[in-house]
């Protein structure tokens, strides 16, 4: 196998994106040295910056060797490196955990529109993944595989070696005499892709040679197919949303399966995916809820709600103490959970029109009058809350000024005073 075929895609992939900085995901295993020497022959004759980053993960007692022979690779060949430690819970699931860490930490490094973090994934882990995908019952998202390239953090990730296999990685490693690591691990059929390389897709191979092929083509398909499906939805997505809600109203005006599709991008906007049950819970909870239920479904530590027939999509939060007044002293900065306040003269933040008596601030306390600036009568704070269509979870939230028994502000939302009218101002920074 040739440098060049191998860098081909790399290639490409920095003309196509304008990168100028490669971070290298480094692990010391076969295909990652095969990315790190091919990354090296590319600065040669290329003015790109490349790092190599290594995360210890702390799995394995071989860990702190691994970490220096990565460090010693990247030496000899004038690459800087770094090298990153995560902590992991136990009794969870160690795979997954270990997943996401890793690219928590390799996100750091993914500063800029033109870097990309590179990973040595190749052809036999996208044929695990779709296997693993099938076992799962996925849907043509997650049936759709690896992506060899798509948005990460400021940046790009970078998947170059997708189309090559194993095999061709290793004849490579061989002919340019690179040294790497086996780790232990890998052979733990524990592990359901150790299962699948180990036990399944050889057993697959033999009986059906062409099956790996077969299966990429597949692949390929799916991902063409999603793109479509996706590039659609985006643009009808908008179609049924007010900001960030999910009109409910708008969205049953579709067909069946239209919604489904819909409501499972609209999740996504927060990086959420659902499972199947999830969604019929969807649509049975939430959708089909009487007029004035207030439904919640939690999902990935995020609540789902609906109000005035919309969807939004909450995280899941502390509510401050209701009912215990804290005084705002002029010029003297509040620092409580929902943000700093400063009642100040100097024209920052909201207006107010206050008398001489303290100025107090509150939380989840409706029932006082309150005039904001413009209206014709006073009324207790829930009406207005009401009239402003305030979904109910919110308002417990909403920091509220009072003087002499009286709304002066709800920050945010109104306030007693306009600019020409105020004696006062609140400056209020969220936490």
């Amino acid at each position: 196998m040739k440098s060049s075929e191998l860098l081909a895609p790399l290639r490409l992939n920095i003309q196509q994106l304008g990168l100028n900085q490669l971070v290298l995901g480094l692990s010391g295993g076969l295909d990652s040295m095969v990315l790190l020497q091919l990354c090296h022959q590319l600065t040669q004759s290329c003015a790109i910056k490349l790092k190599a980053v290594y995360i210890h993960h702390g799995l394995s007692a071989n860990a702190d060797q691994w970490a220096e022979f990565c460090r010693l690779q990247c030496q000899q060949r004038s690459i800087a490196f770094e090298m990153q430690k995560v902590q992991l819970k136990p009794n969870a699931n160690i795979e997954a955990q270990a997943r996401a860490a890793r690219y928590s930490a390799l996100a750091a490094f993914v500063t800029t529109p033109q870097t990309a973090l590179l990973t040595a994934h190749h052809a036999d882990d996208q044929l695990e993944t779709l296997l693993l995908a099938l076992k799962r019952g996925a849907g043509p998202a997650g049936l759709s595989g690896i992506a060899a390239v798509q948005p990460f953090a400021t940046g790009w990730l970078v998947r170059p070696l997708l189309d090559f296999s194993r095999e061709q990685l290793e004849a490579f490693a061989q002919q340019q005499q690179l040294n790497w690591i086996e780790d232990e691990s890998n052979n733990d059929s524990r592990f359901d892709r150790n299962f699948l390389r180990l036990q399944v897709i050889p057993i697959l191979q033999q009986r059906w040679p062409a099956f790996r092929q077969n299966a990429l083509r597949s692949v390929a398909h799916i991902q063409q197919q999603q793109q479509f499906v996706e590039t659609q939805l985006d643009r009808l997505l908008p179609t049924v949303m007010h900001g960030a809600e999910l009109d409910l109203t708008l969205l049953t005006a579709q067909d069946l399966t239209t919604q489904k599709l819909l409501v499972r991008r609209w999740l996504a906007l927060n990086a959420l995916n659902p499972s199947t049950d999830w969604l019929k819970r969807f649509f049975n909870e939430l959708i089909a809820a009487k007029a004035d239920a207030q439904p919640v479904l939690e999902l990935d530590g995020y609540q789902i709600r609906r109000f005035a027939d919309k969807a939004y999509v909450t995280q899941i939060t502390e509510v401050p103490q209701a009912g215990v007044f804290i005084e705002l002293a002029p010029d003297q900065q509040l620092t409580t959970a929902v943000g700093q306040f400063l009642l100040n003269r100097e024209n920052k933040g909201t207006p107010l029109g206050l008398t001489d008596d303290p100025v107090y601030l509150v939380f989840g306390l409706f029932s006082l009058p309150f005039k904001p600036s413009g209206a014709r009568q006073s009324k207790e704070l829930k009406q207005w809350l009401k009239l402003w269509a305030i979904p109910p979870w919110q308002r417990g939230h909403l920091p509220v000024l009072v003087q002499n028994n009286q709304v002066v502000a709800v920050l945010g939302l109104a306030s007693n005073a306009t600019p020409e009218q105020a004696t006062d101002f609140v400056d209020w920074q969220h936490s």
